[in-house]
């Protein structure tokens, strides 16, 4: 793989995790308005656990349908990397 090839593939990568992180944080907005949460007393808006966990894995499929296949195994081996977002 050339330099280039290999500059090319880590900028893609860095898009794939910059889709991912923002798609989830419109997820997450989505929910917190659409069941009208309301901060906790450290004024941080908690989703459920189990509704975090979906909209993790809806923003991750997002993320496979917008990068084109030959892309797909390295964002599979990124997968628990950026599930840990917060």
């Amino acid at each position: 793989m050339s330099e280039r090839d290999h500059r090319f593939h880590q900028f893609a990568m860095a898009v794939a995790k910059a889709m991912f992180a923002d798609r989830l944080h419109v997820l997450r907005l989505t929910e917190v308005v659409r069941h009208a949460i309301r901060p906790n007393e450290d004024g941080i808006m908690v989703i459920p656990p189990e509704m975090d966990e979906e909209l993790k894995k809806q923003a991750f499929d997002f993320v496979l349908t917008m990068m084109p296949e030959e892309f797909h195994v390295e964002v599979l081996s990124h997968r628990a990397q950026w599930l840990t977002v917060q």
